[in-house]
Parts: C-alpha cells; structure tokens; sequence
C-alpha cells in the first residue's frame, strides 16, 4: 500500500498485479509466489499464492526487502486497495490480470463503486473487452511486449483490426535500441506516429513504457505527443518531464 500511496502523492496512477488466494481473496501481488518480494520462510516461499489462505501471507514481510522504512508491509488484499480509492475520484488505479475470477473482480469493483476509477489491464485484448462488459464504466489498457516485431505484429492483429474494441488505451513497451544513436528504442520513431495518429482518431489513448530513459528520450517521446507513460522510476521520470523544453509551451 506505500507504494500505492506513493504513486497518488506524485499524480501518478499505480499498478496493481492481481491474483487470488486459497480462500478468494483477490491480492495485490506480481509474482506467482512470495519469494522475491516477502520474507516467508524457505520451507513455503516457492509455493504458489493460489495455495495459501490470506491470513497465512500476514506472517510475512513485503516491504522490508525493499528498504527498512518499509517493514511491516503486508501483501494487501486488494479490497484495502479499493477502501483507500473509495470516495476519493483522483486516485485511479491499474489492475493487471494475472489470476483473477474477473466476474468476482467486478462484483468487488461494484460493491466499492470505484469503476470510474479502475483501468482493467490485460495483453490479451477479449479479457479486457470482457472486464468492460462485467463492470460498467471500467477503463482497459492492452498492453503490448516483446520484440519490436511482435509488438508491431500484435498491435496490428489485437488492436487495430479490431478497431480498439473493447480498449480505452494501448501500451506499448520501449526496449533499448543501443545501435542507432538518433532514436533509442527498438520500435522506430515512424511507427510509434503512426501508432499515435491511429489511437487518437479512435478516441484511445496511446502509452508507452520505456525501460530505460533520460531527459533525452523522453523528451523525444514528448516531442511526437505521446503524453501517457508508465515507469518503475516515478520521480526521476518527472524529473525529466520538467525539463522538457516544451512544457510551458
């Protein structure tokens, strides 16, 4: 939940992978088990969350591996996401399928009447036409990874062919490019203004995960008008943001 918390005191929208324990309860979790990121003990960390009942994950720590500020972190349910977003419209959240009922996910989604606050997200593109259908006023995300190829490939194929169907918003995730010292992603320049005009007339939003970045790149980002992106370095990505030349323009 810091992390949550984080995200919404910079303005930012965070991302909630979601999975769901023995007995039901839909989590907050990216991994399949608690082994990176909690400090269960050896004799159970490389079992799957879908074995454990929720309170057994309340024995460990989830944020002390990260930095000691962070101990006492739990894996949080995420209801006490959604309890946290409740009555409060400028926190959005991004939920991730991982493992999820998604008809019990949208029973949840009602019962907290925070739908207009939920982006649904998904790389295959019927779940989150699904998720939109479950749970009225649901926001979806596709996101696209892999080669450059295959993002092409799959942008093509999953979203343009079909029209956005069922999509809000598209992301396309930015690998490194360490060969062309002009553009420095893998996926070129031209594509991503094409991929651009393309979501826009449709009415979608286009986004862009780049895994490495400097002032340099995103201001290239910004400078073709892509204006949605998601990072795992929020604070320096502003950083780099409020250097943009174009800014105040």
């Amino acid at each position: 939940m810091a992390a949550n918390r984080y995200a919404w005191s910079l303005g930012g929208i965070p991302e909630a992978d979601i999975r769901t324990t023995k007995d039901g309860v839909i989590v907050s979790l990216h991994d399949a088990t608690p082994a990176r990121t909690t400090t269960a003990p050896d004799s159970v960390k490389d079992r799957r969350i879908s074995e454990f009942d929720f309170e057994e994950t309340k024995d460990w720590d989830a944020g002390i591996k990260f930095d000691a500020k962070f101990a006492g972190e739990k894996i949080p349910a995420v209801e006490e996401l959604f309890a946290e977003m409740k009555g409060k419209p400028e926190r959005l959240v991004y939920l991730d399928l991982k493992d999820v009922d998604l008809r019990q996910l949208g029973q949840l989604i009602d019962r907290y009447g925070v739908n207009e606050q939920v982006i649904f997200t998904h790389n295959v593109q019927a779940n989150c036409r699904e998720m939109k259908q479950i749970a009225a006023s649901v926001k979806s995300m596709l996101w696209i990874g892999g080669s450059a190829e295959r993002i092409k490939q799959t942008y093509a194929q999953q979203a343009r062919d079909l029209q956005f169907d069922g999509l809000d918003q598209v992301q396309l995730h930015l690998n490194a490019n360490a060969d062309n010292a002009d553009w420095p992603y893998a996926i070129d320049r031209e594509f991503l203004k094409l991929a651009l005009a393309e979501t826009s007339a449709a009415g979608v939003d286009l986004e862009v995960l780049p895994f490495r970045f400097d002032d340099r790149s995103i201001h290239m980002l910004l400078d073709l008008g892509i204006r949605w992106f998601a990072t795992d370095e929020p604070a320096r990505f502003l950083q780099c943001v409020h250097s943009w030349p174009g800014l105040d323009k």
